[in-house]
Formats: structure tokens, sequence, C-alpha cells
């Protein structure tokens, strides 16, 4: 059984999830406390020493990224809940088990559990704190990234990166070793969490790390081979400025 708190200023949106999941959960999970503040919150998770914490992103006297900064110990999972979209590349970074829109459906919920079910705790704590001790900025990435496939999250070094490549609203992920992993995200979307990492937009479709570069061939407009062996074209309206960072390598 999950232990879960639910954090969330709205008493109708309180209402909703609390029906939900003693509906449809109470076998995975045990609701211990709800708290309608940022404040109220950290107390409770303080008291309670929770598993899962579904925390609403804009709460009334801060925000929920706010108060995670503010826990002196973050030992949970965290599922986000909020009406708006323009927090899901945050939310991301924060390496959570998931991100669910309002009104939330009760198959959004129920997958959302069977993943912080199936993904391990520890993980997910490492990667939370990791981002509140070193602060906000993009530079400040766990080592570890959540990758969202049709599976499910899947945790990979980011080091072991070596190139992404566009497949319309999603994104092949190729690994050290030759692992490929179809994201469900769009590149553009991996191309802002992984800012400050050293990767590198070199093609509209390709977007590489700078670290798992083998050799840079000036023939046929320009392209480089990766340390998995694959060849990627620079663009040319790219290879100026990627000639500039080529160079501090």
């Amino acid at each position: 059984m999950l232990k879960t708190l639910l954090i969330e200023d709205n008493a109708d949106a309180t209402e909703k999830l609390q029906f939900l999941l003693t509906k449809y959960c109470s076998e995975t999970v045990v609701l211990l406390a709800c708290a309608n503040s940022g404040k109220a919150g950290i107390s409770a998770i303080a008291e309670h020493q929770p598993d899962l914490v579904f925390l609403d992103i804009e709460l009334g006297d801060m925000t929920a990224f706010e108060m995670l900064e503010r826990t002196d110990s973050i030992d949970f999972q965290v599922v986000f809940t909020t009406a708006h979209e323009q927090y899901a590349i945050k939310a991301i970074r924060y390496s959570a088990v998931d991100y669910l829109q309002k009104p939330i459906s009760r198959e959004e919920l129920l997958a959302a559990i069977n993943r912080a079910q199936n993904n391990p705790a520890r993980m997910l704590r490492e990667q939370v704190n990791q981002l509140a001790q070193n602060g906000k900025t993009k530079a400040a990435l766990p080592e570890k990234i959540a990758l969202t496939t049709a599976e499910g999250l899947v945790f990979k070094k980011i080091h072991d990166i070596v190139r992404c490549e566009s497949d319309r609203m999603y994104t092949m992920v190729t690994l050290l070793g030759g692992e490929k992993l179809m994201v469900s995200k769009p590149m553009g979307q991996l191309e802002e969490i992984l800012e400050g990492q050293n990767f590198y937009r070199v093609h509209n479709s390709h977007l590489i790390n700078m670290n798992h570069i083998r050799q840079f061939v000036r023939s046929e407009g320009g392209y480089v081979v990766m340390d998995d062996g694959a060849t990627v074209s620079v663009a040319r309206n790219r290879k100026d400025d990627f000639l500039e960072l080529f160079s501090k390598f």
C-alpha cells in the first residue's frame, strides 16, 4: 500500500480526487491526510512520511516547486496536478511520477498510481533532492532523466544519451551500447530539458550529445560521427555556431 497525501488548495478538486482514490484505488493507496496550502503540506509530510504525494502546482501561499525546496527531507514520489499546461516542462525536470491535468480522469489516475508502484522511489527521491539542493537553474539537472515511453517512465543517465532523433511527436533516443528508446515527447521538449548539459541541435531532426562526438567531417556539407557510429548531418545555418562550440572540446 502506498501511504499517500493530497496537497490541494481547491476544495472541489480535493473532494473529487479523494473520491477517485477511495473508490478506485483503495487496494493500492491509503490516503493519510489532505492539506490545503504549501505550509500545511510541509507539516503533513513531516508528520506522515508518505510514499506518494499528489501535489497541486499552484497552492495558495506558494507553488509546489517552492514547497519542495522548503521540505527538509523528500522521501516520496510526486504526482503533480494542475489546471494549467505551462508547468509541464518544469514538472518533468523534477522527475515526477506523472503530471495530471484537471479534471483528472479515473484512467489517468490509475496509470499514475501504477507508475508509482512500479518505479523505484529512491531513484525519484535522489533526483528531486539533487535539484532542490542545486537550485532552479536549467544546468542543475539530476544525474538521471525520466524518459516517458509507451510502457511508462524509464530512467537513464544523461551522460549515456548519445543522440536524439525527431519522429514527429515522438523522439528516438539512442544510448551508449546501442539501446534505443521511443520517447513519447517531441524533441523540442527534450532539448529544453537537456539545455545546459552539452547537447546541441545540429539539425531540425537531430539533437546530439557533444560529449559523444567522435569526429567532424567537413565534406558533403559537414557531418559528425557519433560514438555509436552514426553519422549526423549539420545544417548549413547551424554550422558556424556548431564549430564554435565544437572548438571548445
